[in-house]
């Protein structure tokens, strides 16, 4: 029987002890990695805002792009 290990949505690695690496939001995977990351991310800084950014397509998919008013137009 194969396992199967899930793959974060935001950085895309699977993690070493699977599901129980991680959570999930709206049916997708992240890993504990992307997770401390997100928490202890400093609100002034850019990565706080990509980070908002990864987990509004996480939640709305690519329409987060005209959610978050970055369109390609």
């Amino acid at each position: 029987m194969h396992n199967i290990y899930p793959r974060c949505s935001l950085c895309r690695n699977t993690p070493l002890n699977g599901l129980y690496d991680g959570l999930r939001l709206a049916g997708k995977f992240i890993c504990s990695a992307c997770e401390e990351q997100i928490m202890t991310a400093d609100v002034r800084t850019p990565t706080y805002q990509e980070n908002l950014l990864l987990i509004r397509k996480v939640l709305y998919g690519q329409s987060a792009d005209y959610i978050c008013g970055q369109s390609n137009r």
